[in-house]
């Protein structure tokens, strides 16, 4: 039940679909990006750039290997981080540097890649929403030097509770799967070798991840289908501005999330109210990370970062999974469009 053939059938077909040489499974995606961090072996001197709107755990594994996270502004469109962002936050002492694809949305890889190259800085992409999204034509989660999945239940695809790391350096592959292990390099009794921790998949969860990769192809083009119908109708009503995608890109849309404008008859959170009484359940993407009580005294600058305060209290989630029906999307506009002031 523990760790076993299961879990590496999994292991090489998520890996094989990523473009990745490896894929180590874990149990989380929080403890994805915790093994990550560990490789790279940073001191409490060394500093990595997450960005401001994201999960808190991107921030919180940064931590958890004693190092400082330093926070990036985002777009105020795609809600992603920018190469121009994450300059703005680099120092001497950044080492490494995490983005988040928001929602499904690709973050601008050329400029990230180029400006990570450049500095000599560790690219990590925190790929939690991002399972078949792809930029240029090119799968996220195959960018950086090693790169986290989550298949928490809400993820486009799911095992239960898990998470991946992808990478094509042999070094972290093997480090990882002992780190995963509570040190020890094989699945028993052996040697404890290292600090570890028992971070595995198991058999259980990888059955059930590797049942929902079968049908990834499949709730892609469902939730993509959804997502244009949304975008289409959404044009009609003049407050609301969906999270921009570019072109070039293709977003898993894990979510459909959409800023409430200046112009609109009422807040964010009477939207909210008024759409659950409508039987429109809606949710808020991100409080950001450095608003959170636990980092008070971590981030205690405000107004730092204007564009991720601006999306957290201004945009909301709106329903879409591959449970949901044109019919469904359908009614939530049209609760949309009867709200009045």
């Amino acid at each position: 039940m523990t760790s076993g053939e299961v879990v590496e059938e999994f292991e090489k077909k998520f890996g094989s679909f990523i473009g990745t040489k490896h894929a180590i499974a874990l149990n989380s995606g929080t403890v994805a990006l915790h093994a990550i961090l560990s490789a790279l072996k940073l001191s409490s001197n060394d500093e990595v750039v997450v960005p401001a709107n994201t999960f808190i755990s991107t921030a919180f594994a940064v931590l958890y290997v004693g190092a400082k996270p330093v926070l990036a502004d985002c777009d105020i469109d795609t809600f992603n981080v920018t190469a121009e962002t994450i300059e703005r936050s680099l120092s001497s002492k950044t080492k490494a540097v995490i983005i988040t694809h928001i929602g499904g949305n690709p973050c601008e890889m050329d400029e990230i890649v180029k400006l990570c190259q450049e500095k000599d800085l560790t690219l990590i992409e925190d790929a939690a929403h991002a399972h078949g999204s792809k930029y240029r034509g090119r799968l996220c989660g195959a960018f950086g030097l090693a790169n986290a999945f989550s298949f928490y239940p809400t993820k486009v695809i799911t095992s239960g509770e898990g998470g991946m790391v992808t990478t094509n350096s042999k070094e972290i592959y093997e480090y990882i799967r002992t780190f995963r292990n509570v040190g020890r390099t094989e699945i028993g009794h052996g040697p404890i070798v290292m600090l570890g921790y028992n971070y595995r998949m198991s058999n259980i969860h990888a059955v059930i991840g590797l049942n929902q990769l079968r049908h990834l192809e499949e709730f892609l083009k469902k939730r993509n289908e959804l997502a244009k119908i949304y975008s289409q109708e959404l044009e009609k009503i003049e407050w609301i501005e969906p999270q921009k995608v570019y072109t070039h890109s293709f977003s898993s849309y894990y979510a459909y999330i959409v800023k409430i404008l200046p112009n609109s008859p009422v807040s964010r959170d009477a939207l909210m109210k008024y759409l659950r009484e409508k039987g429109v359940e809606t949710t808020i993407m991100f409080k950001p990370v450095h608003v959170q009580p636990c980092f008070k005294s971590v981030f205690d600058i405000q107004n730092r970062y204007p564009n991720a305060e601006l999306v957290g209290t201004n945009s909301l989630v709106l329903p879409l999974h591959v449970g949901m029906t044109i019919e469904d999307v359908d009614y939530v506009i049209s609760a949309l469009k009867s709200v009045k002031e």
